[in-house]
């Protein structure tokens, strides 16, 4: 699905378009002129349904170098394997996360608790998967033509962070599961969701004025998304918590 000249959504479950299997979260794939990259991978289970996707966009695999994730639950992180392993994509992750990925950690990642709570199947699938390079807060990256910044977004998990995308004077976040449309956000009970975090990272990113919201699951926005992160960002102010996914 065609975003924009650079951008297009390849993957998305449940929670958004359903464009590929249902545990996946929101896939997205950047045109870098000479390079391309995923942010994020899906849970795994059908990774073709995303390269039917990749293929409709006209880009070429050949041209896919890496894939940036912006956390290792199981939506986002377990299909990186496949396709590190099958095509070679270099996997990019921060670098608090980086060792719950190599070594398929499902305590870390939050796969067991998932798995009890009903979330994933028992036989749910979360290979350790290489890791090419780290990345921490204010890392930047040149892909091609294109420079992601990362900012570290800690709050729905520890490990968290974001890119931004500036072209043109437009900014652009890629926010995993910090921030939704409408102002929402995901507190769940595992052991690194922490309110106080999330509630800084919203302040943060209230900061940033952003305008163009790609999140990890439900619809995207192509202008004024500071105002949906400004709902968030005023309910954490208040005392209160925003509205969950």
């Amino acid at each position: 699905m065609k975003i924009s000249d650079n951008l297009y959504l390849v993957g998305s479950g449940q929670f958004g378009m359903q464009l590929s299997d249902l545990k996946d979260c929101n896939v997205y794939l950047v045109d870098c002129g000479e390079e391309a990259v995923l942010i994020d991978a899906g849970g795994g289970v059908r990774p073709q349904a995303i390269l039917s996707n990749i293929e409709q966009s006209g880009i070429p695999l050949e041209r896919i170098t890496h894939i940036l994730l912006t956390h290792v639950h199981g939506d986002h992180a377990a299909g990186a394997f496949y396709f590190q392993n099958t095509y070679g994509w270099k996997v990019i992750v921060s670098e608090e996360a980086a060792p719950w990925l190599e070594q398929g950690d499902r305590d870390k990642t939050s796969l067991n608790q998932a798995i009890e709570a009903g979330v994933y199947a028992r036989d749910f699938s979360y290979p350790a998967c290489p890791v090419a390079g780290t990345v921490q807060d204010g890392d930047e990256l040149r892909i091609g033509s294109v420079t992601f910044r990362v900012i570290d977004t800690p709050g729905h998990s520890r490990g968290h962070v974001s890119y931004l995308w500036e072209k043109e004077g437009k900014r652009s976040l890629f926010s995993g599961d910090v921030i939704f449309a409408g102002g929402k956000i995901v507190l769940q009970n595992t052991w690194d969701c922490v309110i106080q975090d999330y509630a800084r990272s919203i302040a943060r990113l209230h900061g940033l004025k952003i305008d163009a919201l790609y999140p990890g699951h439900g619809p995207f926005l192509n202008t004024l998304a500071w105002k949906h992160i400004e709902m968030a960002h005023e309910k954490f102010v208040r005392l209160d918590i925003p509205p969950n996914l």
